[in-house]
């Protein structure tokens, strides 16, 4: 795996998408959950599979990026400032949508878009 500006820009956000899970599970949680944090990361390792298999790394940096977005504002909405007794429920969605819906949809933008890029300098070389 060649070590590129946007593959390196994606293991920094799966760093940090690390370091929150780890932060909720060990400081915020009353019981830490090795389940419930693996649970979170999956997002990120359907991102960091297709890191690893495609030529670009610009499709996983886009959906890392999406996937710690989405888990920033559950975060807010959980811990900072929750609206209601349901409001902990993003925890086990947020990953569910991120890692089967928004991340995906993402990546697969991000691959046409890097694919459409390189046909057309091909062609006009």
């Amino acid at each position: 795996m060649n070590l590129t500006r946007s593959r390196a820009y994606a293991l920094s956000v799966i760093a940090l998408a690390l370091a929150l899970h780890a932060y909720e599970q060990l400081v915020k949680s009353s019981t830490p959950s090795l389940g419930f944090f693996l649970w979170a990361m999956l997002p990120y390792g359907v991102c960091f599979v297709v890191l690893v298999r495609s030529r670009s790394g610009v499709p996983a940096a886009l959906g890392v990026s999406v996937a710690l977005v989405l888990d920033l504002i559950a975060h807010y909405d959980v811990f900072v400032n929750p609206t209601g007794s349901t409001a902990a429920l993003a925890l086990l969605v947020v990953p569910l949508w991120s890692a089967l819906l928004f991340a995906p949809v993402v990546m697969l933008i991000a691959w046409l878009a890097v694919r459409r890029r390189s046909q057309m300098r091909n062609g006009a070389a």
